[in-house]
Parts: C-alpha cells; sequence; structure tokens
C-alpha cells in the first residue's frame, strides 16, 4: 500500500470514529467548512474527495453507525401554504441512489442547520443528535430519512417523491416553509438537461401544483443569490427555464 493510500485510509477511519459520536458535526466542524460545505463546481478531485465522505456517511447510516435522535421536535409543524416551486440539480451522478441522495441531505442540510443551532426559528439544537421526523422504507425497514427535496427527476424522465408536500424540505433558505423542491438529478451546471426531464418535471407542477403561479417557479440561483443551480443554462432569453415554463402552459 503506498503512502497516499495509507494516508486516505487513515482519514477515513478518524472520519468514522467521529461519526460515531451524537455530535460528530461538531467534532468534524472544522472539515466540513473546508472539504464539505464550500460552493465549488468544476474540481474532479475535490469532489472525488466529497463524495468519498458521503460514501462513508451512507454506509454507517444504513448500519446503524451514525447515533440518531430517538425523538424530537414537530419541524413539519411550521408549514405554510404552498406558493412556490424552486428547481434544483443534484450536480451529481445522475443515477445516484437515494440512499446516497440521503447521506448528502444529512451532511449538507441537517447537519449544517445542527451546526448552527437554529431550524425555523427553534434554537438549542446544537450538540444534539440529528432528528428529521421524516421516515421512509428502504427495503429494511421505516427508516429516517433527511431529503432535501420534495422530488428527484432521472434524466429519461422517470419522477421519485422523496417529501410528502406536507413535510418541509432543506433546499431553498428562508423560502423552505411554503416552498417544493424538484431536483433534476445530474449535473447541469453548463448544460440543458433532456427534454424528457424537463417534460416530467412540467407534469408534476401541472398535476400537483397547478396553483403555483408561473411567477413563483423559480431556481435555487434565484432564491439564494450566492448558487448558481441548477446552471448557468437555467436563466436568459434561451434558458432552460422558458422552455419548462413553455411545457408548463400546454
Amino acid at each position: 500500500m503506498g503512502k497516499e493510500d495509507a494516508g486516505a485510509n487513515s482519514e477515513r477511519e478518524y472520519l468514522r470514529k467521529q461519526l460515531q459520536y451524537p455530535d460528530w458535526y461538531i467534532k468534524l466542524e472544522d472539515y466540513l467548512k473546508t472539504q464539505i460545505y464550500p460552493v465549488v463546481h468544476d474540481n474532479p478531485e475535490f469532489m472525488r474527495q466529497r463524495n468519498g465522505f458521503y460514501s462513508l456517511v451512507e454506509e454507517m447510516l444504513d448500519k446503524g453507525g451514525v447515533p440518531l435522535a430517538r425523538e424530537g421536535l414537530n419541524l413539519d409543524a411550521e408549514r405554510k401554504p404552498i406558493d412556490t416551486v424552486v428547481i434544483h440539480h443534484t450536480e451529481e451522478n445522475p443515477d445516484i441512489t437515494l440512499e446516497r441522495l440521503n447521506a448528502i441531505g444529512f451532511v449538507r442540510q441537517y447537519a449544517q442547520n445542527y451546526l448552527h443551532g437554529d431550524v425555523w426559528g427553534k434554537k438549542g439544537l446544537r450538540g444534539q443528535p440529528i432528528w428529521s421526523g421524516h421516515f421512509r422504507d428502504f427495503g429494511n425497514g421505516q427508516q429516517m430519512t433527511f431529503f432535501a427535496y420534495h422530488w428527484l427527476i432521472r434524466p429519461d424522465g422517470r419522477a421519485e417523491r422523496l417529501l410528502e408536500d406536507g413535510e418541509i424540505g432543506h433546499h431553498a433558505g428562508n423560502l423552505n416553509l411554503e416552498s417544493i423542491g424538484l431536483s433534476f438529478s445530474g449535473n447541469y451546471e453548463h448544460s440543458t438537461p433532456p427534454v424528457e426531464q424537463i417534460e416530467e418535471a412540467a407534469k408534476i407542477i401541472k398535476e400537483n401544483y397547478s396553483f403555483v403561479e408561473n411567477a413563483r417557479i423559480l431556481g435555487h440561483c434565484e432564491v439564494m443569490e450566492a448558487r448558481t443551480c441548477p446552471g448557468d443554462m437555467f436563466l436568459g432569453q434561451q434558458g432552460w427555464k422558458n422552455i419548462l415554463i413553455a411545457e408548463i402552459e400546454k
């Protein structure tokens, strides 16, 4: 085994040990803030390292190796009437598994909120084991889940519901309480999604959220200035947002 491989294994074991604590996100706070949370595009090596951590978290969640809260606040009690749909892309492999997407939400959304200690104005969560109040069956019985979005749409047009409409997703900052998160599976930072994917998104919006005005169908980048999601070809006269709106209006 080379020095580089040995170093990677050593780091993985260190991360594994920290993840076994209820407040793992505090023990790994510096690592998360420097290696996981920064917005980085077009850097394959950085993404490779980041996905190595997601893989470890996914594995440990599956085996019950990360301590989770056994009960917690009803965070969905703050849900407001839906008036907005926010469009995202995962910026990951289009074939990403739901288990991996769940691990990413656990790290990027829930752990970050618990670090701040404030979720929907409810304070005092920092240092506590994480609780979402959302449960799904992946085939191994009911498990707590940490999805950020309500819908995931694959490039071939297959759609998967991740959260119920009454459940709050952690995806759009101040608009979380009244919005639906709809994510395109894949990396569209510099490209347009397949027509099947856009058509399915329009279908979901028409069938489930016809009451949402077109002006309230927004890209993540329109909600949070520091984001480019769902990619730099979403907005503008030739942007695929216009294609999506046109499909909705058919």
